[in-house]
C-alpha cells in the first residue's frame, strides 16, 4: 500500500529539472526533480489533487489543483521552488492545459468550452466552439499549431464527435462534419493537421492531412483490419514538418514507420516478431535534432521492455537500455544528450530513470517503493504457456509463495488484467493500475495464496493475430483462456483444485463474471472490481462517453447490434446468470468514469432474482480504479475476508 507512483514526467525547457505528478495513496502533488543532484522539491501546497501540469517553453510553469489553474514565473533551476499564483478559478474543473508556442497564452478546458489565458495581462476568453470541447480517452483535447496562429480542440455535439481548428481570437477556421473522428492528431506546419477518422464498424482508418491554407483534405494512408482496427497511435511530426513517425501494424507487429504525407507512402523504421511499443499509450518520441527516434520494445524479450534509438536516415537501430525489466515512455531532454524514462522490474514498481544518448549512465531519478522491504524476497514470476481456445498457447507468469511447504496445498486466484489492449510482464508492469495489482499478488504470496496472471487473448506484445483473436467472441473466447488458466492452476501439485477463485478489475472483472457463468465448475470464487454485466448498456454509454473503447468493441464484435446479435447477446455475462454457481463479491466505486456504477445495480437484480450468492461493497465518489489508499485498504481487507470464507485461507 505504500508504493507510490508517478505520472507525466517532463524536462524543463533548460534541462536542468523533471517534473511530475506524485501520487502517495491519492494524494496527488507536483514536483520537481534536480536531473543531476536527485533533489526533490514539491511545488503545490495544501491537500488538493493535482490532476495536470505543462511547461512552458520559456520555464514558466502551469499546474491544475483543485481544478484551479495555478500560474509560476521561470525557469525554475535544479529543484527550486516556484512561487506559483492562481491564475484561473473557474466553477468547473480546469482541464486539457497546454502553452501556446509563444509562451505568452495558454488554452485549457473547462465547463467543456475552450479558453485562451493571456499570462501577462492576465486575461481569459471563451473561444466560442460550437460544441463541447471533450478528450477522446487518453489524447489532450487541445492541440496548438507549431506558429500559434491556430488551436485544434476535439468536440462533440449532438452525439457525434469531430475535430475543430479555430484562431485564438475565437475564429472557426475548419470544422469536421463526420461521426467517426479516432482521437490521435499531430500539426505538421502552421497550415497542416494530420488526424484520423475511422469506419465501417471500425475495421478502416484514414489518416487525413487537413490544408488549412487551401482549404483541402486528403487521405494520405489507410488501414483495413476486417478482425477489428488496433490502438491509434498519436503521429510524431519531424520539427521541419517533413513528415511524421507513425506507429502502425500492416506487418503484423506494432512498427515504427515514416510517413511523407505529400507521396502517402511509409518507409519502416523498424521491424521483427516484436512490438515497438511500450504499452497501449506509448509513444515513440524524435530526438530536439530529428535524427533519432527513441522508442519501447519487447525485441529482447517478449514480457519485457527496453529502450531503442534508431537511425531515421539509415535505419541503424540501436539499444539503450539492458538488463531485465520494463522501460518504456521515453522523454529527451532539451539539449537531446539525456532520456528520462519508466522503468520496473521484479524488485521495483515504475520509477523514473535517466539514461545519456549513448545507454550509458542510468540511474534512477525518483524512486518507488517503501523503505524497509525486503524486496530481493519477492517470488521470481515465472513464465506458463496455457491452453486457451482453439488450442492457442495462452502465455501467463504464476508467483507462488516462498518458500514452498513441501506436501502443502495452497489456495489460488486467476488474476485477470484490465484494459484488454495490456499486458502483465515479468515483473511489475509499467502503468499503475497493473503494478498495484501485480504488488497486489506479491501480497497475496506473502499470505499462502498461489496467483497466475493470465494475458488473455486481445492483449498487446504477442502480435496481431493475438490482439484480434477475440474477434466475433467478446467475452467468450478469452473467457475459455481465463478457465483453461484455471484448470492449469488447479492441476499444480501444490494447489488445493477445491480453492481456486478468479478475480479482476474492468476488463479482468468482466471476464471474471463471464467465467463464472460459463463454466461454473471451474471456479470456487468470483470477485468482481467493476466488471461489465451487461454489454449493450454499456455500449449505449460508451458511444457518447468513451468513445475510442466504444469503437474497439464495435469492431471486435464484427460490427453493431444488428449485425451480429449472437456476438452481443454472447458478451453479456448477466444473460447467463442461471449457471453462475461460485459465489462473486463485487467491489465499485460510484464516480467509476470507465464502467457506470448502473451495471452493479443490474448485477444486483440479477442475482437477486435468480437466488445467487453475491456480496456488494461500494465506494462513494470513488473512481475505476479507486483512487484512495484508505479505499483500497478497505478493499481488500474484503478480498481478504472473502478469501478466509469461501478458498480457506488460513
Amino acid at each position: 500500500m505504500a508504493i507510490t507512483y508517478t505520472v507525466g514526467h517532463a524536462w524543463s525547457p533548460d534541462g536542468r529539472t523533471v517534473g511530475y505528478i506524485h501520487d502517495d495513496g491519492g494524494q496527488f502533488s507536483l514536483r520537481l526533480a534536480d536531473a543531476d543532484g536527485g533533489d526533490v522539491a514539491e511545488v503545490s501546497r495544501g491537500e488538493e489533487p493535482v490532476s495536470e501540469f505543462s511547461w512552458g517553453p520559456d520555464g514558466d510553469l502551469a499546474y491544475v489543483q483543485g481544478g484551479r489553474l495555478y500560474f509560476a514565473r521561470g525557469p525554475h533551476g535544479g529543484a527550486a521552488m516556484p512561487d506559483a499564483t492562481l491564475l484561473y478559478a473557474p466553477a468547473a474543473a480546469v482541464s486539457g492545459l497546454t502553452w501556446a508556442p509563444s509562451g505568452r497564452m495558454l488554452a485549457c478546458v473547462s465547463a467543456g468550452r475552450a479558453w485562451v489565458l493571456d499570462v501577462d495581462a492576465p486575461s481569459v476568453r471563451d473561444l466560442g466552439v460550437p460544441a463541447v470541447v471533450r478528450p477522446l480517452y487518453h489524447e489532450p483535447p487541445l492541440a496548438w499549431s507549431p506558429d500559434g496562429g491556430r488551436l485544434a480542440a476535439t468536440t462533440i455535439a449532438d452525439g457525434r464527435w469531430g475535430l475543430t481548428v479555430m484562431t485564438p481570437e475565437g475564429g472557426d477556421a475548419w470544422r469536421s462534419t463526420a461521426d467517426e473522428l479516432d482521437g490521435p492528431l499531430a500539426w505538421l506546419a502552421p497550415d497542416r493537421l494530420l488526424f484520423a477518422e475511422s469506419s465501417g464498424g471500425h475495421t478502416t482508418r484514414a489518416w487525413h492531412c487537413l490544408d488549412l491554407s487551401r482549404a483541402s483534405m486528403r487521405a494520405v494512408w489507410r488501414e483495413h483490419e476486417p478482425a477489428g482496427l488496433g490502438q491509434a497511435f498519436r503521429p510524431r511530426a519531424f520539427p521541419d514538418g517533413r513528415g511524421a513517425i507513425m506507429v502502425l501494424r500492416h506487418e503484423g507487429w506494432w512498427h515504427l514507420y515514416v510517413l511523407d504525407t505529400d507521396t502517402g507512402t511509409v518507409r519502416a523504421l523498424s521491424g521483427g516478431d516484436c512490438e515497438d511499443v511500450g504499452h497501449a499509450v506509448d509513444l515513440p518520441q524524435i530526438s530536439p535534432d530529428g535524427r533519432e527516434v527513441v522508442f519501447a520494445s519487447n525485441r529482447v524479450n517478449l514480457g519485457q521492455r527496453h529502450l531503442f534509438a534508431v537511425d531515421v536516415e539509415s535505419g541503424r537501430t540501436r539499444q539503450l537500455t539492458a538488463g531485465a525489466g520494463t522501460s518504456v515512455e521515453p522523454q529527451w531532454s532539451p539539449d537531446g544528450r539525456r532520456l528520462a524514462f519508466k522503468h520496473s522490474t521484479i524488485h521495483h514498481a515504475p520509477e523514473i530513470w535517466l539514461v545519456s544518448r549513448d545507454g550509458g549512465g542510468m540511474r534512477r531519478l525518483v524512486g518507488a517503493m517503501p523503505e524497509g522491504v525486503a524486496t530481493d524476497r519477492f517470488p521470481v514470476p515465472e513464465l506458463v504457456h496455457t491452453r486457451g481456445a482453439g488450442d492457442w498457447e495462452i502465455p501467463g507468469y504464476l508467483l507462488t509463495p516462498q518458500p514452498r511447504v513441501p506436501g502443502r496445498r495452497y489456495p489460488a486466484l486467476v488474476y485477470v488484467h484490465g484494459g484488454g489492449m495490456r499486458q502483465m510482464r515479468a515483473g511489475f508492469p509499467p502503468l499503475e493500475a497493473y503494478a498495484f495489482f501485480y504488488a497486489v499478488s506479491l501480497w497475496l504470496a506473502g499470505r499462502g495464496v498461489v496467483s497466475y496472471l493470465v494475458n488473455y487473448r486481445g492483449g498487446i506484445g504477442y502480435g496481431r493475430a493475438f490482439e484480434q483473436g477475440n474477434t466475433r467472441g467478446l467475452a467468450v473466447l478469452e473467457c475459455e483462456d481465463c478457465v483453461g488458466a484455471g484448470e492449469y492452476v488447479k492441476s499444480l501439485p501444490f494447489v488445493d483444485p477445491a480453492r481456486v477463485g478468479i478475480w479482476g478489475l474492468s476488463y479482468g472483472g468482466w471476464l471474471t463474471l463471464a467465467s463464472l457463468v460459463r463454466s461454473p465448475e471451474t471456479f470456487a470464487l468470483g470477485i468482481n472490481i467493476a466488471g461489465i454485466w451487461d454489454f449493450d448498456r454499456w455500449m449505449t454509454w460508451a458511444k457518447t462517453n468513451y468513445r475510442p473503447p466504444y469503437d474497439y468493441f464495435l469492431g471486435r464484435a464484427g460490427g453493431p447490434r444488428e449485425a451480429r446479435p449472437d456476438v452481443w447477446d454472447a458478451a453479456s455475462p448477466g444473460r447467463l446468470v442461471a449457471r453462475m454457481q461460485a459465489p462473486v463479491v463485487n467491489l465499485h466505486g460510484t464516480a467509476d468514469e470507465a464502467v457506470p456504477f448502473e451495471q452493479l445495480d443490474l448485477l444486483v437484480r440479477d442475482c437477486v432474482r435468480q437466488g445467487k450468492r453475491f456480496e456488494t461493497h461500494y465506494y462513494p465518489g470513488e473512481t475505476h480504479l479507486f483512487t484512495h489508499r484508505d479505499t483500497w485498504r478497505d478493499a481488500l481487507t474484503k478480498v481478504e475476508d472473502a478469501l478466509r470464507r469461501y478458498l480457506r485461507l488460513d
